[in-house]
């Protein structure tokens, strides 16, 4: 089996979650979305698919935040940076 990966991003205003190329409805704080791609990917990982959370930073740049083969959830929320 595969491996997700959930995207958090920021786009048009407001962040979302990606993953297979469907998008969320869009989360006005960096959190919430965050939040809930950890419980998406939590969920992954729970039936069997590994699973990541990558966010995007302040510089643009997509950094892995969240591991389901790793991290604890739920997750210690992190200033986004």
């Amino acid at each position: 089996m595969g491996r997700s990966h959930y995207y958090v991003m920021f786009d048009g205003g407001a962040w979302k979650i990606q993953c297979d190329g469907e998008d969320s409805e869009p989360y006005p704080r960096w959190h919430d979305a965050f939040k809930d791609a950890v419980a998406l990917a939590h969920l992954d990982g729970r039936n069997g698919r590994e699973a990541e959370v990558i966010v995007q930073c302040d510089d643009h740049v997509f950094r892995p935040r969240w591991d389901s083969r790793s991290d604890p959830y739920p997750p210690t929320l992190v200033p986004h940076s």
